[in-house]
């Protein structure tokens, strides 16, 4: 489990409008038995974003992934890794600054 990996959403409540959880969590602390992750959170026409998600395509569609509403969940519960997002590496970072800093 690595940083930007991308998982199932073990949740079948939720799993409809967010498909899919981010690991924020850096791999260094893999020895902890819950890690943090942000949801992907299905588009669907949404226009209205805040300087604390950001756009983005993955698997053919779009998704906010919504940093503010990031989570501790069990480690455990997520099973299967369907991609990352390294690619967002930096406004993933960026959008993080403005959560804890404001900047």
């Amino acid at each position: 489990m690595r940083q930007f990996d991308v998982y199932e959403n073990p949740s079948q409540r939720s799993r409809r409008s967010i498909p899919y959880l981010m690991v924020l969590q850096s791999h260094f602390l893999e020895d902890t038995p819950t890690v943090i992750v942000a949801p992907l959170i299905s588009d669907g026409g949404r226009t209205a974003y805040t300087v604390a998600s950001l756009r983005v395509d993955f698997n053919d569609r779009r998704y906010a992934l919504a940093l503010a509403e990031l989570a501790n969940i069990e480690r455990r519960t997520l099973t299967r890794t369907v991609g990352n997002l390294r690619q967002h590496e930096d406004d993933i970072r960026r959008a993080l600054e403005r959560i804890f800093t404001g900047f």
